[in-house]
């Protein structure tokens, strides 16, 4: 997937899972039918904005119930902490995923896994 006009306006390929994918094709069968080229369109069938997504999080996640504070960013972020968890400190591929330029943006993630420290504590 290109996304265009993505975080500081930079274009990058997406890699999606096969469940991603799908749920993107069924949401475009029930998608209203405009002339846009954007995936994802407000109500007013214009390009959503930061702050529409920054709003529909939190509200995505109280139908949920979900009980705590979740944001665009947390959402981010737990991304990027589990798949480093589960993939053994992959910083290169996360800084793909992310789409970020530089593998120093990364460190933020890196911070001890409760969990993993106990595991190789005892592996000593």
């Amino acid at each position: 997937m290109l996304v265009r006009k993505g975080q500081g306006w930079k274009e990058r390929s997406l890699a999606l899972s096969s469940e991603a994918r799908d749920t993107l094709k069924a949401y475009l069968q029930v998608r209203p039918h405009v002339t846009s080229k954007l995936l994802f369109l407000s109500r007013t069938h214009r390009a959503l904005e930061p702050r529409d997504v920054q709003r529909m999080v939190p509200e995505a996640a109280r139908r949920a119930g979900i009980k705590f504070s979740l944001t665009p960013h947390t959402l981010r972020h737990s991304l990027a902490t589990r798949f480093l968890v589960k993939n053994q400190g992959d910083i290169a591929t996360l800084a793909t995923i992310l789409g970020h330029a530089h593998i120093s943006t990364k460190t933020r993630y890196l911070h001890p896994h409760a969990q993993r420290v106990q595991g190789m504590v005892e592996e000593m």
